[in-house]
């Protein structure tokens, strides 16, 4: 025994572990596995946030590209080279939104003139409350200003350059945000299935080739049925808003119409913003409570039936969502990108499973029956 250990250590070898010095090896390297993990995914996050005014557009472009590619691929068979139907799709995206804007510039133009005067009524309407909403408001202010040395009134002068000065600087960092997100479609379109080919070489088995295009075909199918299905039945959702209000009495019928289409992209969150804004509507519109109050209880009617009959019915038979996971996917993509992360928030989740789906296809054990 002395003899082997002597040579075992003459040729440099150490000494096996004990049970207790191998476990606790094993911890640490557990551990280290996690830090870098969670560091990576802090780093992650950072970037994320950091680079968002690059990264929406580019992500909205690649979701939106990946439901309109198959009509391009559609064309491209029929003798329509890719670079020319990918313009026009793009031209005609510009044209539709273009269209929209100008209906909707003359409504928003009157609700906006109307400004202080909506004002005015709307504190009439919630005299009663006022009382109980400067009570709470004196005592958040009592509270917040515990420790704090007391300073002068600060007088503030708004002039009319500054407030074009900040609209200028709101406006146009959506224009370039608008403008990237036009030019990533544009370019995605024209070269996606190059795209795929470069991505799908680099795969060196043929399985693991295979499986990447059906994890590309599962992501597509799966966009595509939700947002193509959702467009409709959020037009359709418009439509019975708009008819609801003209119905009522409500003006401008067609820019609830429209506002309710799209905030109705937005999960659970966009409905109630819509059912709010109406009430705000009817009650500057209408003197009577009952009155002011009825075109959001009529838009509650509907948005419940869309919400809980129809769109589980349509578009659960392609996509099923559960409904904690999409909370949470809202939840985290609004907290790093705000509203624009909010709509994006169900595409990315829908594409996340059909990656993890697609990853994890091979490794699920055959269940007999």
């Amino acid at each position: 025994m002395n003899m082997v250990r002597s040579v075992r250590d003459a040729a440099g070898g150490a000494p096996p572990l004990g049970p207790v010095e191998g476990r606790n090896e094993r911890l640490w390297r557990r551990v280290t596995q996690v830090a870098v993990i969670a560091a990576c995914v802090v780093i992650l996050a950072a970037a994320l946030v950091v680079a968002r005014a690059v990264l929406i557009p580019i992500v909205a472009a690649v979701i939106i590209g990946s439901v309109i590619g198959p009509a391009i691929e559609g064309m491209s068979r029929r003798g329509i080279p890719t670079a020319l139907g990918a313009t026009f799709i793009v031209a005609a995206m510009i044209g539709l939104l273009y269209g929209t804007a100008l209906a909707l510039a003359g409504p928003l133009a009157d609700w906006i003139a109307r400004g202080p005067e909506i004002g005015g009524i709307l504190q009439d309407r919630f005299a009663a409350l006022k009382p109980g909403l400067q009570t709470i408001s004196s005592f958040v202010g009592s509270i917040q200003s515990i420790g704090r040395v007391a300073e002068p009134p600060m007088v503030v002068e708004v002039a009319d350059s500054q407030m074009l000065e900040s609209v200028v600087t709101l406006v146009t960092p959506l224009i370039g945000e608008f403008i990237l997100f036009l030019g990533s479609l544009l370019f995605f379109l024209a070269g996606r299935v190059q795209i795929k080919r470069r991505v799908v070489k680099v795969m060196t088995p043929r399985t693991t080739r295979l499986a990447t295009l059906r994890v590309f075909r599962e992501i597509e199918g799966r966009l595509g049925a939700y947002l193509v299905t959702a467009t409709f039945i959020n037009i359709g959702l418009g439509v019975a808003t708009g008819a609801m209000t003209w119905a009522l009495g409500l003006p401008n019928p067609l820019l609830w119409a429209v506002l309710a289409c799209v905030l109705n992209y937005i999960p659970y969150v966009g409905p109630a913003v819509m059912t709010v804004i109406l009430a705000l509507a009817g009650i500057v519109t209408f003197p009577g409570l009952v009155q002011a109050l009825l075109p959001a209880v009529a838009f509650l009617v509907i948005t419940s039936i869309e919400g809980q009959f129809l769109s589980p019915l349509i578009v659960g038979r392609r996509v099923s969502l559960n409904p904690f996971a999409v909370f949470l996917s809202m939840a985290l993509w609004t907290w790093l990108w705000g509203p624009a992360g909010t709509f994006l928030s169900v595409p990315l989740l829908i594409a996340a499973m059909a990656l993890v789906d697609g990853m994890l296809a091979r490794r699920r054990p055959q269940l007999p029956g």
